[in-house]
């Protein structure tokens, strides 16, 4: 399980928490459910393998940081 320690002690500055993302560039960005707005639920960091990575409110587990794009 992914604490929230565990989250802060390997944080990154991609996202931060409450930002507004889309999915792009991979096989879950091309269905319908999820073409929408997706908020990040935890700031992105670097899971146990080494991925950049987010948790996403209503999203089940973490979704990889180099397949979200911020929405402004």
């Amino acid at each position: 399980m992914t604490t929230d320690k565990y989250i802060q002690e390997n944080k990154t500055e991609t996202f931060k928490k409450g930002d507004t993302v889309i999915m792009i560039d991979c096989h879950e960005a091309s269905f319908a459910e999820n073409k929408k707005n997706w908020i990040c639920q935890t700031d992105s960091f670097k899971d146990r393998g080494g991925q950049e990575v987010a948790f996403l409110e209503d999203y089940s587990g973490y979704f990889m940081a180099k397949f979200l794009y911020k929405i402004k």
